[in-house]
C-alpha cells in the first residue's frame, strides 16, 4: 500500500472558513435549458449548506471532454485552501467510473479536497 503526502498549502488554507467552503462543479450540455441549470445550481447550493458548508462559487465545463473548468477549480481550491467540491452526481466529473475515481484522486492529491455528490447513486 502506498501513501500520498498532500502538498503544502499557504497559511490561508488552515483558515476554518476556507476549509468549510465548497465549490460546485457542473457539466453543462448544450441542450439543457438555462432555467433547468439554474434550478440545479440552486439545489447544489442548498445541498452544500445542508452539509454545513459555505458555498463559494461554480466551475463549469461546456465542451464534451474538456477539463479546463476542472483545472481552474483545482487552482482555486489550492489558492483559497477550500476542501470541498459539490456535484449533482459523479457523472458531472465523468461518465466512466474509472475516470471519476481518477478525478477524485486528483482533487485529493493536488488540492486536499473531497467530492460530495448530491445524488451519489446517479
Amino acid at each position: 500500500m502506498t501513501s500520498a503526502t498532500l502538498p503544502a498549502f499557504p497559511a490561508s488554507a488552515r483558515d476554518e472558513s476556507a476549509i468549510r467552503s465548497a465549490y460546485g462543479y457542473l457539466r453543462v450540455p448544450a441542450d439543457v435549458p438555462d432555467h433547468e441549470m439554474l434550478c440545479l445550481e440552486q439545489a447544489l447550493i442548498a445541498f452544500a449548506q445542508s452539509e454545513g458548508l459555505s458555498f463559494a462559487g461554480f466551475f463549469f465545463e461546456f465542451r464534451s471532454g474538456s477539463r479546463a473548468g476542472f483545472n481552474e477549480l483545482i487552482a482555486e481550491l489550492r489558492r483559497v485552501g477550500a476542501r470541498h467540491v459539490v456535484v449533482p452526481s459523479l457523472r458531472h466529473l465523468a461518465v466512466n467510473s474509472l475516470l471519476q475515481n481518477a478525478m477524485q484522486d486528483r482533487l485529493a492529491i493536488d488540492a486536499g479536497a473531497e467530492v460530495l455528490a448530491m445524488w451519489p447513486d446517479r
